[in-house]
């Protein structure tokens, strides 16, 4: 077997742990809604703020 492969074989993904990219979310130990069309959501028990009109106000805690 190639050592390449047999690297391969030992990160796949049941062995290590999924790490989810941050997605361009500021996260922030107090949140707060930054204009009008800010909204609060939480999903998998953590605060997200969204924004339509300006993407830059997205945030988690």
């Amino acid at each position: 077997m190639k050592p390449s492969l047999v690297i391969e074989s030992l990160l796949s993904n049941h062995l290590m742990p999924r790490l989810q990219p941050a997605l361009g979310l500021k996260t922030k130990v107090a949140i707060r809604r930054r204009c009008k069309d800010c909204y609060q959501v939480k999903r998998r028990g953590r605060w997200f703020i969204y924004c339509k009109t300006n993407p830059k106000h997205k945030q988690r805690q």
